[in-house]
């Protein structure tokens, strides 16, 4: 028997960290504080970081609640991504359940899903499933 979990929570992709973040988030405590004046490009930077990490805890937080763990065995797993609020009603409607063909990359929407799940994700040996669909309401992951 087969049981569908539904985790309520718009798909992020993985970001990666560098040892220069550690740097970033230093000097940003600076900027807030109004003793250091930062680029706007290392603003976006470290609220892309800040982001992503509440993304994983949101993610870990909701799998717990459903008592749900990533089995090694694998799982499908369908990842959909809500249309822009900018799009038109038609081409909402028409791009509802669609396949998502465009970024994010699949492989990184699974990066991130894998670190907010697993400190070590080198255990799943397979998928047997993997999709990517725009929907005309909230995002969500069903595995």
């Amino acid at each position: 028997m087969q049981k569908k979990i539904v985790l309520n929570i718009t798909p992020q992709t993985w970001v990666r960290a560098t040892q220069n973040d550690r740097k970033l988030f230093i000097l940003y405590n600076l900027w807030k504080a109004g003793k250091y004046n930062m680029s706007k490009a290392g603003i976006d930077r470290v609220q892309r970081l800040e982001q992503y990490n509440e993304y994983k805890v949101s993610l870990l937080a909701l799998a717990k609640q459903q008592r749900f763990m990533l089995p090694e065995q694998g799982a499908s797993i369908i990842f959909y991504i809500p249309v822009s609020k900018s799009w038109k009603k038609h081409k909402k409607i028409a791009m509802h359940m669609q396949l998502h063909r465009n970024k994010p990359d699949l492989s990184n929407l699974l990066k991130a899903f894998e670190d907010g799940l697993m400190t070590e994700d080198k255990g799943i040996a397979n998928y047997s499933g993997l999709t990517k669909m725009w929907v005309n309401e909230p995002g969500r992951i069903e595995i």
